[in-house]
């Protein structure tokens, strides 16, 4: 039953019927049938009107009719399956906390023969993150001393593309102030759904006050989770050392698992482009698992037809006994 308060009216009816009986009040006649006026009629019979005999069959059919009229408003239906209503996001607003310090030029990547730059690497896959992504909403900001607000909360997909490619190096100054740019992220990104940071950093110096490890936990204990890339290999040789181009500084692991832990999520060490590929779809797939609510639309088969059907059947049966 869709709509089963309507069964209320059953009692009623009941009441009303039984009330009527007791009474012995007679029932409005909706259909008159034609009479023929005759003045010697009491003389010739005392028979009671013919219309008498049908009286309570007339109820009965009547009660029947109002009490299907009754369940065909609450709607009875047969539930037969369910589907999955398509295109639907994940509960999940996600900001991104892209570090721009001065260590994301070095080049300790590699595709083959090429060494690929830090940031450049980072934008890429964070571009194509973002095309795949299946959440709600999408904010960028940018480590740094001081950290920069730098796309609020959008669903605009290539507004976000565009917003990751201006991205440069030094952008937020040449050393970068994880606190504060943690603390930034709970200033300006209200959210009601499952907020997701994913901060992707090569940092490990503490600049204020505030230690990374307790400004991730304030972040968690404001309803986010947070997700720590750290980008950088702790081991090159001598040769790919020579070809990162800057005096080589390795990712503070340690660190940055600390901070994970603390804002409740995973860090993730992309010690490759593959392992950067893998780290940011564990990170969609987890988020899919654990936070979506997959919306689902029950196929019913309504019956209500079929009892008003049946109720204007007793009604009409009713008319017709009673013209005859």
């Amino acid at each position: 039953m869709l709509q089963p308060l309507w069964l209320l009216l059953t009692p009623l009816i009941l009441i009303l019927f039984w009330r009527r009986r007791d009474s012995d009040a007679p029932w409005p006649d909706l259909l008159q049938r034609e009479r023929v006026r005759y003045p010697l009629y009491g003389e010739l019979t005392n028979e009671q009107p013919e219309a008498s005999q049908y009286q309570p069959r007339r109820e009965r059919l009547l009660l029947m009719s109002m009490t299907l009229f009754v369940l065909a408003l609450a709607q009875p239906v047969i539930y037969r399956d369910t589907i999955e209503l398509p295109d639907q996001k994940d509960p999940v607003d996600l900001v991104l906390l892209v570090d721009t310090n001065i260590t994301m030029v070095l080049k300790d990547y590699f595709d083959g023969q090429q060494s690929i730059e830090r940031m450049s690497l980072t934008k890429e896959l964070l571009s194509e993150f973002v095309n795949s992504f299946q959440g709600n909403r999408i904010g960028l900001s940018i480590m740094g001393n001081p950290p920069y607000h730098w796309l609020p909360f959008t669903d605009d997909r290539d507004a976000v593309t565009q917003a990751i490619a201006r991205i440069r190096v030094t952008l937020g100054g040449r050393l970068s102030d994880m606190s504060a740019s943690l603390k930034l992220v709970s200033d300006n990104y209200p959210t009601d759904l499952n907020p997701v940071v994913v901060m992707v950093t090569d940092s490990g110096i503490q600049l204020g006050e505030t230690s990374p490890q307790a400004a991730a936990k304030a972040l968690a204990d404001a309803g986010y989770t947070l997700y720590v890339i750290a980008i950088g290999s702790t081991e090159l040789s001598q040769e790919q050392k020579a070809r990162a181009g800057f005096v080589y500084d390795p990712v503070d692991l340690a660190l940055l698992d600390e901070v994970a832990k603390a804002g409740a999520g995973k860090m993730f060490h992309a010690l490759n482009i593959d392992a950067f590929e893998e780290a940011l779809q564990t990170i969609s797939r987890e988020q899919t698992t654990q936070n979506r609510s997959i919306n689902t639309l029950p196929l019913v088969e309504p019956l209500y037809p079929w009892f008003i059907l049946s109720g204007l059947t007793l009604l009409i049966l009713i008319f017709v006994r009673r013209s005859v």
